[in-house]
């Protein structure tokens, strides 16, 4: 029995089903970000409005639904190709919690990068 077997048996999962469980905390993630944005985008422009400042255009939900829809394909398949990915480095001798803790992060934002892209945010502003 190999060490990558012998940590698999332990934990009762291996490294893709990890990152899978990991995504779904993130996608919940994702889902409570978009809600704050359409939130915030709605108090803005509410507040434009009653003042007469600035043109600010209402919030469009579609908009929103297609950058959660986006970020959660992002941060799925991501995860399962990650994780394919890092079974063949020296991660998959690691428990595959640890190792699908690195994979949660960078998918976490590139899906994240992506919703802001369709949002009309500038993704580099995240870093």
């Amino acid at each position: 029995m190999g060490a990558t077997e012998a940590v698999q048996g332990r934990w009762g999962l291996s490294l893709p089903w990890w990152s899978l469980a990991i995504s779904a905390l993130t996608t919940v993630g994702l889902a409570f970000l978009a809600y704050e944005l359409l939130v915030l985008h709605a108090l803005v422009y509410g507040f434009t409005r009653v003042l007469g400042l600035a043109a600010v255009e209402e919030p469009d939900v579609g908009r929103y639904e297609l950058a959660l829809a986006l970020g959660i394909v992002l941060n799925v398949l991501g995860a399962v190709g990650l994780s394919r990915l890092a079974l063949r480095t020296r991660a998959a001798a690691w428990p595959p919690v640890l190792a699908a803790l690195p994979i949660a992060v960078v998918t976490g934002v590139v899906a994240t990068a992506g919703m802001c892209a369709v949002l009309g945010f500038d993704p580099l502003l995240l870093l």
